[in-house]
Parts: C-alpha cells; sequence; structure tokens
C-alpha cells in the first residue's frame, strides 16, 4: 500500500482555509471553494488539496494529454491546465501549471479525478444523468450529445429531483442497487436551456469552453441514495418507444458508459465487468429512442413517468 500523501509545513501549495462539502456520499475538504457542491460539517473522507502531482512514469514534453493509472494511484496531466494525482480512494492533489489559478482542483478534481477516486473506493461509475421519479432514480446512458441531461432536464421541470448530471454513482453491492446524489448542477446546451426557460431559473454559471449552462437545483436534491429503478439508453431514431434491451447488449451498454472504461481504454478489470453484469441483472435496461427534438422531451418524459408509476403501483395510473 502506498504511503498516504499529507499537507507539509512549509509545502508551497499550503492553504491556510479549509472547505468542506458533500458529494456521492462521502465528505469532502478542500483547499478552495467547490462552489458547486453542497457545504457541509461531516467528517471528511476525501482530501482535495494543492501539491506536487508527481507522473506514475515518464511523460513525453510535447504531451498535451497524459492519463496514468498503476494500483491504487492515477495521475491526469492537462498541459495548459495543470495535473493531478489520485491516491488510494482518499486524496487528490492538484497541481496548477504556471499562470494557472485556483480552478484547477475544481476543474480536474470534479470531473475525471473523482470519477476515478469513486472507481478506487469500489463504487460503479456511469457516464449518465440520473433523476428522483416517485421515490426511485432513473438513469440516462448514452454518448456525449445523446440528450442525457435534456432528459433529466424535462423530468426536473416537472417537480422532479435532480440526483446526478454527467456522474452517476451506483453501489450495487447489496440486494438493491442505490445512486448516489451527485451535486444540484444541471448542464445544458443553449438550446435545451433556452427550450426549458424559466421552468428552471436563471442559470448560476456558463462553460464557455463547452457552451454549456449551469442550473442550480437544490429544491427537492436527495441527502441519501436513492433506489436504482431503471437504466434508459438514449438512441436517436424516426421513432419515438421504449424497449428492453436484451443481457449481454445491457452489460456491454454499462461497461461502455462507463467513466472508468471510458479512462483507461484498453485495460478491463474483470471485477467492473462482474459490477455490470450485476446490475444488469438488478435494473431493467430499457432502450429509449426519439427523434432529435427538444419538443418531445416533454412526452418522453410523460412516457418515463408513467412507466414508474405503473410499476410502483400508483393509482393514479392504469
Amino acid at each position: 500500500m502506498a504511503e498516504p500523501l499529507s499537507i507539509r509545513p512549509g509545502d508551497p501549495y499550503r492553504r491556510s482555509s479549509v472547505y468542506t462539502y458533500s458529494a456521492y456520499g462521502l465528505g469532502i475538504r478542500c483547499d478552495v471553494p467547490l462552489p458547486d457542491l453542497i457545504e457541509s460539517d461531516a467528517a471528511h473522507d476525501v482530501v482535495m488539496r494543492f501539491g506536487r502531482a508527481e507522473p506514475l512514469e515518464p511523460v513525453p514534453p510535447d504531451a498535451r494529454l497524459s492519463l496514468q493509472f498503476k494500483g491504487d494511484r492515477a495521475f491526469f496531466l492537462y498541459r495548459g491546465l495543470g495535473a493531478c494525482l489520485v491516491v488510494q480512494g482518499r486524496e487528490i492533489v492538484g497541481e496548477p501549471d504556471e499562470g494557472m489559478d485556483d480552478q484547477v482542483i475544481p476543474v480536474m478534481a470534479q470531473g475525471p479525478g473523482l470519477s476515478v477516486l469513486l472507481h478506487q473506493r469500489g463504487y460503479l461509475t456511469l457516464h449518465a444523468s440520473c433523476v428522483q421519479v416517485g421515490g426511485q432514480a432513473v438513469a440516462f446512458v448514452g454518448d456525449s450529445g445523446s440528450g442525457k441531461s435534456t432528459t433529466a432536464a424535462a423530468l426536473v421541470s416537472r417537480g422532479h429531483a435532480l440526483v446526478a448530471d454527467d456522474v452517476t454513482v451506483v453501489r450495487n453491492s447489496g440486494s438493491m442497487p442505490v445512486a448516489f446524489p451527485g451535486y444540484p448542477g444541471l448542464h445544458l446546451l443553449p438550446d435545451a436551456a433556452e427550450y426549458f426557460g424559466k421552468k428552471l431559473g436563471e442559470p448560476s454559471a456558463q462553460d464557455v469552453e463547452e457552451e454549456k449552462l449551469t442550473f442550480r437545483r437544490d429544491e427537492g436534491f436527495p441527502s441519501r441514495p436513492v433506489p436504482l429503478a431503471r437504466i434508459y439508453l438514449l438512441h436517436e431514431g424516426p421513432d419515438l418507444g421504449i424497449a428492453p434491451v436484451s443481457g449481454h447488449e445491457s452489460v456491454y451498454e454499462l461497461v461502455k458508459n462507463s467513466y472508468w472504461i471510458r479512462l483507461m481504454h484498453d485495460a478491463r478489470p474483470s471485477s467492473y465487468f462482474l459490477q455490470c453484469a450485476r446490475l444488469a441483472t438488478q435494473v431493467p435496461v430499457l432502450r429509449l429512442t426519439r427523434p432529435r427534438d427538444v419538443s418531445l422531451v416533454a412526452e418522453i418524459a410523460g412516457m418515463i413517468e408513467h412507466g414508474i408509476l405503473k410499476e410502483s403501483g400508483d393509482a393514479r395510473n392504469p
């Protein structure tokens, strides 16, 4: 087991302020503010801090991007932004490039850094958005641009609570898989943001690079894990419809749309395959096919609501 990292007296990256948050069921202590996360006084499980992020193997001097994994450590380098080291599922160390500011940790740690840290802790991390409907979690899986956040926004605009956007963290070691609340930020492209208008309120931030607007959705945001009831695979097609996915295909899609596999590329840890296979037997995986037309999201949301509430025996559904 590697020695834990620590902040040492005289460290040039040492910060005097400490901020504490919660996300994905973890208490997080950080050197800098993380405005997307929910403030919390809970004991910390994870430390995000500034420090020396040493690579695990030599990095070519002309490399713009480097992702390295070895044992219980992971290293990320984004040339022009900085480097990030994830250790033992409990520590994320960010080192900004010269001239960069404290935003290195929020950008790198909340994205790939936190996803890998959760994987190191044994969780299944899906490239998915997730909403609570009728007390149960519904996840939307798909490639970038497939409409995960837009579909989630359609349900949120109808009064359902956001659980997570873009990264959905699942624990399926027990009899019932659960989705962990991430943080209450919903990220939408301008056309979707314009369509939902005042239903989501004013955006709280904008990502200039991805052109996405962030909408803060604290209302109803769950404080505890939510039972995962369904997973929808989003596909574009001429007609609107929902159909079950076969067992083998559902496992393939879950593996394909996991953050760990997307980062690791050719590495295929057998334990992760087993997690996906188990999840596919615990939760219905359905293909949601729809045209790329934002005006259909209300109808899609109604179909999803009907399926969940009917399954749970809600008397309002036939």
